[in-house]
């Protein structure tokens, strides 16, 4: 049984989670305290050509400028530009163009753009000034394949219009797809107008709220009911069934009892164990989850797995388990870019192919691109996702101060012998007689009461005197040293 759960009662935090026999499947989390910019579209202007990159800066109306690729300038927005010509050759700053991000903004690094528009319906996909007319890849039955090309043959859309018929849209009768398109193209008209009208740089063009979005693009016929836990947002998202969805408006549901939504489902436990580097594995096994600046690095341990006649079943079978859980965590994470996944080694041509099936069978109903490579004769698989947002992790947490997001800190006594070292170089240097210096508490004690007969050595070689004190601005590793003025 498959359900969409809408936690909407804090309106700065709203959380979606879809659920299946129990188990958390997908989970979307908006705050109100962070824009979503993806799949926005602004009236924009280049700021900066930059040959070395091959792309663009674009001033939006943030304050970190935009990079525009030059492979993802469409030339049909840009006045003069001809089909085959060098793109690059006709651009220039303070040019005005409409762009839509592809990537939000991260830490320094300001958000991905695009020229290729794409607005998104209930069953299609409009992509103005393309001439383009394709089905999701997803989508692999011939003859709904066949089906769904004559419906788009019939249409009749404008020539400067290209469109993708979504996974959504398999089953849909010509009727449903014409006024879902019929929508889209009324609303590219409406974008077309404030673009012309409005100041540059500014947004025209807004995705739809989180609560839209996920009836839009994560409601499926086999869901029984969406349950909502706020009357306003059970309202809007009633209006929006009714307007895309007319005859599964009755799914949608005012949750009302007194125990809180996610809680009578049981998932709290199942949404904090998302942000936990080890997944534990039903068998005993584990999978532990590193994300670094380049990759995602995904490891599997066997643990205590007895059960099997040899290792190589227990590779099989902790593999095979893992491949599952590492689709679902991929997907509820929304783990993007490069993934490398260290698989238990198997030595069975049948079995490797077997566990690459499960994880591409895991991964078949998920919305993000995918490229899957093979496992490689170190037990290795690489395959790249699509990110579709930022990840729950950023969303929800941000960098420690202590370690600065390494995760380790200098030990005390390390930044008490470190402390020892400073403060000899900058006797050293400055020919000090009398100093004070400021440590982390513990470091100070440590300095002062373990290691005192150091100072004391220091204070007689350089004839100096030197006075520690507790600095609880200091973290360890950090020290802060002033030349005390000798008193007449």
């Amino acid at each position: 049984m498959k359900k969409m759960l809408i936690n909407a009662i804090h309106p700065e935090e709203i959380r979606v989670a879809v659920v299946e026999e129990g188990l958390l499947k997908e989970l979307h989390i908006e705050s109100a305290l962070k824009e979503q910019l993806r799949g926005n579209i602004f009236k924009a202007r280049i700021s900066k050509i930059d040959k070395g990159l091959d792309a663009v800066f674009v001033d939006y109306g943030r304050e970190k400028n935009g990079l525009l690729p030059i492979g993802d300038i469409n030339p049909a927005f840009i006045p003069g530009a001809e089909p085959g010509m060098d793109i690059a050759s006709v651009l220039r700053t303070g040019l005005e163009i409409p762009v839509q991000v592809s990537r939000e903004e991260k830490a320094a690094k300001g958000a991905l753009l695009t020229m290729d528009i794409s607005i998104p319906g209930r069953y299609m996909v409009l992509i103005p000034k393309h001439e383009i007319a394709g089905i999701s890849r997803k989508i692999d039955d011939e003859a709904q394949r066949k089906r769904l090309k004559e419906i788009i043959e019939q249409l009749q859309l404008p020539s400067d219009m290209g469109l993708i018929v979504r996974t959504a849209g398999m089953d849909k009768t010509k009727a449903e797809l014409s006024k879902d398109i019929n929508y889209l193209l009324r609303l590219w008209k409406s974008i077309e107008r404030d673009y012309i009208k409005m100041p540059c740089p500014c947004l025209i063009y807004r995705e739809g709220d989180i609560i839209i979005r996920s009836i839009r693009d994560y409601f499926t016929a086999d869901m029984t009911e969406i349950l909502i836990d706020d009357e306003e947002t059970y309202k809007r998202a009633t209006i929006f069934m009714k307007s895309v969805m007319p005859r599964h408006r009755g799914r949608i549901k005012l949750y009302k009892q007194p125990k809180p939504l996610f809680t009578k489902y049981d998932l709290e436990q199942q949404i904090q164990g998302i942000y936990d580097k080890k997944v534990k594995l039903k068998s005993g096994g584990t999978i532990v989850i590193e994300s670094t600046e380049a990759m995602v690095v995904i490891d599997v341990n066997s643990g205590q797995i007895r059960n099997s006649k040899n290792i190589e079943d227990t590779a099989f079978l902790t593999d095979m388990e893992a491949a599952d859980e590492i689709a679902r965590q991929l997907v509820l994470r929304d783990l993007g870019g490069l993934v490398v996944i260290d698989f238990i080694d198997m030595r069975t041509k049948a079995n490797i192919r077997s566990v690459e099936k499960a994880l591409k069978d895991g991964l078949k109903d998920d919305r993000a691109h995918i490229v899957m490579g093979r496992i490689s004769k170190f037990g290795i698989l690489e395959l790249s996702r699509e990110k579709l947002s930022s990840t729950l992790l950023e969303k929800s947490y941000v960098q420690c101060p202590g370690c600065e997001g390494t995760g380790i800190v200098r030990s005390v006594e390390s930044s008490a012998f470190m402390a020892l070292r400073e403060i000899q170089l900058f006797i050293n240097r400055n020919k000090a007689r009398r100093l004070l210096v400021g440590l982390p508490g513990d470091v100070a004690l440590y300095l002062l009461n373990q290691q005192r007969r150091h100072l004391a050595r220091l204070e007689q070689e350089f004839s100096a005197e030197v006075q520690i004190y507790s600095l609880g601005t200091l973290k360890h590793g950090q020290i802060q040293i002033d030349l005390q003025e000798p008193t007449a």
